[in-house]
């Protein structure tokens, strides 16, 4: 018995000496009889690498360690980043992996336990270069972009409504122009022929009621014309059937005698949103007007059709009479032929005429859409 009590001083001696070290976390002891932990495997996404100096690419997503298998209770993995168990990780399996580690230097502890006990402890030294979403300027670099974006939305938003805004003026101003030329032609007329009244007094009733009645439809011009462009520069009239309601008033009006038969034929439905601006309205408009009136003067027409229907690349609209139309190439010039073209092309709408002596006369309009 006095060997062992012997032995047994000697240890309490050498505890009192040399206490033992203990794990940091939860107090284990740290056991030097245990055997260290060897490094027997490292792998980058899959791939062996060399544990001396390794280094990580920011696309490598998965880091794996794999110790030599020992007679302990578990193994233990402790890697420095935020989040994870700063205690360390235990396995029952000498092996760990990490996946989608951030940038920067690392250090990976890595002990082994037994009984109640933990080995020495070994570090792996690593580094993962940053990814693009890690470096400094990145975020500021993102609001900067995005403030930039936002920038010249707004800019070209503005710039765009300024110039919309102008737009509107500017065929405001035509459309006031063309109403003040054409007013002050119709009262120049109506003051000519007043002033023909007063010089020419002893004028039979005959010449005197023909006059009168040039007057009366020169006044009737006038007022057409005055509501027309009034109609024409309202924002709530820029729907399709304001314009074709008045079209089918304005044939109807121009041909109420009977002479000639009108067919007006609108398929689109009522309901169905038609939005056109102000100056499509207003120029599809005057072409109409100057097709129907021409029909009346010039056409010797006994029947006429007007049919407004869906088209594939937007709304059309047809005028046709059986009168004795004209030679295209002869009339082009000093005739109203131009102007029905220029008004088209103003505002991108498809306009095609067909006529020849004898055949009657086609207009073609399309709309185009908004």
């Amino acid at each position: 018995m006095r060997p062992f009590s012997m032995i047994g001083a000697t240890a309490l001696l050498c505890l009192a000496c040399h206490p033992p070290a203990f794990d940091h976390c939860d107090n284990m002891p740290i056991n030097e009889r245990l055997p260290e932990p060897v490094l027997l495997r490292v792998s980058v996404s899959g791939i062996d690498r060399n544990a001396d100096a390794l280094q990580m690419d920011a696309q490598d997503d998965n880091l794996m360690i794999e110790l030599q298998p020992a007679a302990v209770d578990s193994y233990f993995f402790n890697l420095d980043i935020p989040g994870l168990n700063p205690c360390g990780t235990a396995s029952i399996y000498p092996q760990m992996q990490f996946t989608f580690l951030p940038g920067g230097a690392h250090e990976l502890e890595y002990w082994l336990q037994k009984n109640g006990a933990s080995s020495a402890h070994k570090t792996l030294h690593f580094y993962v270069k940053e990814a693009m979403t890690e470096q400094a300027w990145f975020y500021p670099s993102i609001v900067a972009y995005m403030l930039l974006i936002a920038g010249a939305i707004i800019y070209f938003w503005t710039l765009y409504n300024i110039r919309q805004t102008l737009k509107m003026q500017q065929i405001r101003s035509r459309i006031a122009a063309d109403l003040h030329d054409e007013v002050s032609s119709d009262l120049s007329s109506i003051s000519i022929s007043m002033t023909t009244l007063e010089r020419k007094k002893d004028k039979s009733a005959t010449d005197f009621a023909g006059t009168m009645r040039d007057i009366k439809q020169t006044l009737a011009d006038t007022q057409n014309n005055l509501s027309d462009t009034v109609w024409a520069i309202k924002p709530e009239k820029d729907t399709g059937g304001e314009l074709f309601q008045r079209m089918q008033k304005f044939a109807q009006q121009m041909f109420a005698s009977g002479e000639v038969q009108l067919t007006y034929i609108n398929t689109i439905p009522p309901d169905k949103p038609l939005k056109i601006n102000m100056e499509q309205r207003h120029n599809v408009f005057k072409i109409y007007k100057e097709a129907i009136h021409n029909i009346y003067k010039h056409a010797q027409a006994t029947t006429v059709e007007v049919r407004i229907y869906a088209h594939p690349n937007g709304t059309g609209l047809d005028i046709r009479d059986n009168g004795i139309g004209f030679d295209l190439e002869a009339e082009r010039e000093g005739s109203g032929i131009s102007n029905y073209y220029w008004r088209a092309k103003e505002n991108l709408i498809d306009f095609h005429l067909e006529s020849a002596p004898g055949k009657g006369t086609v207009i073609q309009i399309i709309i185009p859409h908004l």
